[in-house]
């Protein structure tokens, strides 16, 4: 049976790997470059383990529970080869707020995708996001989208990092199982054209509703932030413009709200069924 390293007791918030990890949750270019995004909490640590996501650095604390669950999970992580540093809650926390009193964060690799690989010939369902700034948003259509069948999403210009740690916690893991990736509106664009995928752009001025648009054909489900919509650009480039009914008065719906709606009614016609 293998055993839990023990490793050296850092307590100080200016200690490198620290630092390093602080600058990581801060900066979104420095994630990105180094390949490497936060995870923090006791799901997110079970979900990593379960999906086998390559770890680069193990955070634990006093507060992480090592009895019964917690030590199984434990004595899992320290058998990926993934070092663990234990620290203290206020450590933890001066790194990303709240992580202290679940006492574990995780530093794990960020995978890096071109977007070509989820827009191609043979591409059945794919969400994009345009301009979707709130990270709670992201991480939970993420969620939904691993949840209703999704094989990937694309995320554009204007919006939230999906590998920022609000993001994954509202994901709840879900990125460690989806695949994301990154793209400019051209290359997006031209990438629909050359793969023929239907572009179904979300739209208060649409004319359809979602169950009059045919969702079994290869789609892109297009999202764009509740306040500034979709830009004329990919508008134009949308075969179908949907919006979704609403009871008279109000005016939009929380855009993960309406990607939820739509992934729905895609599972539906599609006749989509959870398999374990």
């Amino acid at each position: 049976m293998s055993r839990v390293p023990r490793e050296r007791t850092i307590d100080s918030p200016q200690n490198p790997a620290v630092k390093r990890a602080r600058a990581l949750e801060r900066d979104r270019d420095r994630r990105e470059r180094e390949r490497t995004f936060i995870a923090w909490g006791l799901h997110l640590a079970q979900e990593a383990l379960r999906t086998r996501a390559p770890l680069r650095q193990i955070f634990i604390t006093p507060a992480f529970p090592e009895s019964g669950e917690g030590r199984e999970l434990l004595r899992g992580l320290g058998g990926t080869g993934a070092p663990i540093v234990r620290t203290t809650s206020r450590v933890l926390e001066s790194i990303v707020e709240g992580s202290g009193d679940q006492g574990i964060l995780l530093l794990c690799t960020r995978p890096v995708l071109e977007p070509a690989a989820l827009i191609r010939p043979g591409s059945s369902l794919v969400v994009a996001l345009h301009g979707v700034q709130d990270p709670g948003n992201v991480g939970s259509i993420v969620r939904s989208s691993l949840a209703l069948g999704v094989s990937g999403l694309i995320v554009l210009p204007g919006c939230s990092d999906p590998f920022g740690s609000r993001a994954v916690r509202a994901g709840m893991g879900a990125q460690f199982s989806l695949p994301v990736a990154a793209a400019g509106i051209r290359p997006f664009l031209d990438l629909l054209g050359s793969a023929r995928l239907q572009l179904v752009a979300t739209d208060r001025g649409g004319q359809d509703t979602p169950t009059e648009v045919d969702l079994i054909l290869p789609t892109v489900l297009l999202l764009g932030s509740e306040a500034a919509g979709l830009p004329d650009d990919l508008l134009r480039a949308a075969r179908r413009r949907v919006r979704i009914p609403m009871a008279r008065g109000v005016e939009s719906l929380n855009v993960h709200a309406a990607a939820a709606s739509l992934l729905y009614e895609a599972a539906r016609q599609r006749d989509f069924r959870y398999r374990p």
